[in-house]
């Protein structure tokens, strides 16, 4: 299946205008909150694991595992489009097809790589762009991982932009990452995504 990623760069970019959110302070907090992520994504595999087994009473927590496997695929690409932001558009795929062969391991690895690419170059440091290459193929394995669980990754992170744009609140320089404001108030014009409109009909 082929992703077409222009209207999700302009939903986040738009996001971030509006909050004052730059490239620069995504890269700051960039590690933290993809590891944080990729924690939330290991505990939704561990459930939809067990919430698949054909002995388990429950058959509708499966679907909210499958919605936790979803939900943290597409704040792994945020963070990864909002870090990415500098990068020059003649380098940034608007494009890209998933592929059988990625697996979930495949975006630790990725991830990974791009870490090492951290340390040795120090881009949150000095400024240096964010490796396109890494960029790319994170958003890659995260859309082909997304599609073999049976959910479309566009429909699934429009659905996520939908979501973070209701939110409201402030950047956090301490932590590095946006804090939303849990008010009454403000939690009353929240949107919840909806991955259920994500999914890909047998």
């Amino acid at each position: 299946m082929k992703i077409d990623l222009t209207e999700i760069y302009k939903g986040l970019k738009a996001w971030r205008h509006e909050r004052g959110i730059t490239a620069e302070n995504q890269k700051q907090g960039y590690i933290v909150n993809v590891m944080e992520e990729l924690g939330e994504l290991a505990t939704a595999l561990r459930e939809y694991e067990r919430f698949s087994k054909p002995n388990y009473p429950y058959p509708k927590n499966k679907k909210y595992a499958e919605h936790g496997i979803i939900d943290a695929l597409c704040d792994i690409s945020v963070f990864t489009i909002n870090a990415g932001a500098d990068i020059p558009c003649r380098l940034k795929p608007l494009i890209i097809e998933t592929k059988r062969e990625f697996s979930v391991a495949s975006i630790f690895v990725a991830i990974a790589d791009f870490i090492r690419t951290d340390v040795n170059n120090s881009p949150f440091v000095n400024g240096s762009p964010f490796n396109y290459y890494d960029f790319a193929r994170i958003l890659r394995c995260c859309a082909s991982v997304c599609e073999q669980y049976g959910f479309n990754f566009q429909i699934a992170m429009d659905e996520t932009i939908k979501e973070i744009s209701s939110r409201t609140g402030t950047y956090d320089k301490a932590s590095k990452k946006w804090v939303k404001d849990e008010s009454d108030e403000a939690k009353a014009k929240w949107y919840q995504a909806n991955y259920e409109l994500a999914r890909i009909e047998k």
